[in-house]
């Protein structure tokens, strides 16, 4: 596939494969705060800063993004390589992006080892997962306008999808394919339009079961090849954040299989949380504490190819589909429920990161922070609450 140029009323600045390398490398070294606040991050920097991508490009990535197998924001950063520089720059990315997450995870996987029981270690979780929440949800307030804008029906639909998600505590593919269907008819553009507008960047999202069923049929022994088929599985069957998928994952990895002990598991989320990049990175540092590095090796590739193969099968597709009418209105109805989904799914990490007074205290300073200068890099936050769980974890459990 031949890279090219946004389609909008903008004068193209087409990136090589090396600039789309590079800025996905730094992207996976230093973007905090979960796959929304990564698509938000590159919707900033790929449309509005570099114009890399048009409107209409980022909304049909988002939309694949949540449509195809895969983390979030990975398939949204391998998609964007692909359009751009076809399926070299789609692997390019894939390697780029995943890269610096690998090695810092192996890096605290490595210590982890040694000092798990310490009490500095729990001090870090301690602290930094109330401004990862913070994060989270300023993220998912900003995707909300960009992508809902002014619509009331747009706003309802988010606000029952983020209802449904706290009382069930899972994303529904139900919910989902409920709000797409009436989006066929709610959300269509007028027959009228051209070009059409910008799709508003969302589909189905499964809750994880179904991946881990089928996982669970094959995988009980903590081999090399185990690590890899199992979290191929489930990189392949789940769509949405590692942090969605979790309470499943547990199932097997501590449940069934026992890889690890709960305590452990725990801590691997919170890594996944704290460290930058995709969240479900989680997997590196589940299969280093299995198998060592062969093991965080085969669990990485494992969990992040899904996302190559359905971005090099699905992008034909959808630029086929893209000028239906009812196309853009199911995906439009969809984009809503995500929304929605993807703000109670925040809420509920909330309800596990915050325990007590001063961690609410430190996740409202963070969002306070966020609103008064939000263009406060993510890292620095992320350092703050740091030495500040440092701090408060010694006072109140030290």
């Amino acid at each position: 596939m031949n890279p090219t140029p946004p389609d909008d009323n903008v004068s193209p600045v087409l990136p090589t494969r090396l600039d789309l390398a590079w800025y996905f490398l730094r992207l996976g070294a230093g973007g905090f705060g979960g796959p929304v606040a990564l698509a938000n991050t590159m919707h900033r920097d790929l449309v509005e800063k570099r114009a890399w991508l048009s409107e209409h490009e980022y909304a049909d990535g988002l939309a694949l993004a949540t449509a195809c197998p895969g983390p979030l924001a990975y398939q949204l950063g391998v998609y964007c390589g692909y359009v751009r520089g076809g399926l070299s720059g789609a692997l390019l990315v894939a390697i780029a992006f995943a890269l610096a997450p690998f090695l810092i995870v192996v890096a605290i996987a490595a210590l982890y080892g040694r000092f798990q029981h310490a009490w500095q270690l729990r001090a870090v979780f301690y602290g930094v997962a109330p401004v990862i929440v913070a994060l989270i949800l300023k993220a998912c307030w900003n995707l909300g306008r960009k992508t809902l804008k002014r619509s009331a029906p747009s706003w309802l639909f988010a606000t029952i999808a983020a209802t449904v998600t706290l009382i069930f505590r899972a994303e529904l593919i139900s919910l989902f394919l409920g709000a797409g269907l009436i989006g066929c008819w709610l959300f269509a553009p007028p027959a009228a339009a051209a070009p059409p507008p910008p799709v508003a960047s969302a589909g189905p999202r499964l809750n994880g079961i179904g991946a881990l069923a089928i996982g669970g049929v094959f995988a009980g022994a903590a081999t090399t090849a185990g690590l890899f088929v199992f979290f191929f599985k489930t990189g392949l069957m789940v769509f949405g954040s590692g942090l969605v998928i979790a309470p499943f994952l547990k199932a097997y990895v501590v449940d069934q299989y026992h890889w690890l002990s709960n305590q452990q598991f725990l801590d691997a989320v919170a890594i996944g949380m704290v460290t930058p990049g995709p969240v479900v990175i989680t997997a590196t540092f589940v299969g280093y504490l299995v198998r060592g590095l062969p093991g965080a090796i085969a669990a990485t590739v494992g969990i992040f190819a899904p996302a190559l193969l359905f971005t090099a099968l699905a992008v034909p597709l959808l630029k086929r589909v893209r000028g239906s009418r009812r196309v853009q209105g199911f995906l439009h109805g969809i984009t809503t429920a995500v929304v929605g989904a993807l703000f109670g799914t925040g809420l509920l990490i909330a309800d596990s990161a915050i325990v007590d007074a001063a961690t609410a205290i430190l996740a409202t300073a963070a969002f306070a922070a966020l609103l008064w200068r939000p263009r406060w890099p993510e890292p620095l936050l992320v350092g703050l609450g740091l030495l500040a769980g440092l701090v408060l974890y010694g006072r109140h459990f030290g």
